[in-house]
């Protein structure tokens, strides 16, 4: 295990925190992780998302380009008067690296990032372990269910679902949505919970998840 792509169901559902969880977790290993964020919106350069993930790693940000609107990076880029260059694009992806290495997605697993580059391309073509980040609430069965298909009819090993407990009103469906999305994955994939997460239980947290994803 090299590299780990970290998608989501949808923007905003936590995946920042969990792909910094990791990072924290395999640097109190005494690993060096490269925590990634390859594009990024919403916000000028390097943006909120890769500094904060590359805060847990223990290194400077690393993102291929930012751009202030808030959308596609496609879309953003767009806007911007900028077209993102697809060769030049993979080739600085494919020229990262890290023990392991973290690529942190933007939005859900259909979004562009280029003309003709979708976030399930480039996690085709890293070839790496998926794990999805969704957010504990009403229609995350449908979202989480859907999003674990395309990763498996991609040919992609999924490696976990997280449950972002955090995200939702805390009642009964919580727990339901989690037994329901154990019994439809199956046993071969594991599904962990998470709550509130601060710098104090950051690396715990991603131990936790690493270890049940046998990371």
């Amino acid at each position: 295990m090299t590299t780990l792509f970290i998608t989501g169901t949808d923007t905003e559902v936590g995946k920042t925190v969990v792909t910094a969880c990791l990072a924290a977790a395999f640097r109190a290993r005494g690993q060096r992780p490269r925590a990634v964020k390859p594009l990024a919106t919403g916000s000028p350069g390097p943006g909120e998302d890769a500094t904060h993930i590359a805060s847990a790693a223990g290194h400077d940000p690393v993102v291929f380009a930012c751009f202030p609107v808030p959308a596609s990076p496609e879309r953003a880029a767009r806007q911007a008067n900028i077209e993102i260059d697809d060769d030049g694009f993979m080739n600085w992806m494919r020229a990262q690296s890290g023990d392991p290495l973290l690529v942190e997605g933007v939005g859900g697993w259909a979004v562009p990032l280029t003309q003709s580059i979708t976030v399930e391309d480039l996690a085709i073509a890293l070839q790496a372990p998926v794990i999805i980040v969704s957010a504990n609430r009403l229609g995350m069965l449908n979202h989480t269910l859907l999003t674990a298909e395309a990763v498996r009819d991609a040919g992609l090993t999924l490696a976990g679902v997280v449950v972002n407990n955090a995200m939702g009103e805390h009642s009964p469906l919580q727990q339901w949505n989690i037994e329901d999305l154990r019994r439809w994955l199956g046993p071969m994939t594991p599904v962990v919970s998470i709550h509130s997460i601060d710098d104090a239980n950051q690396a715990s947290e991603g131990e936790r998840i690493a270890n049940a994803f046998n990371l």
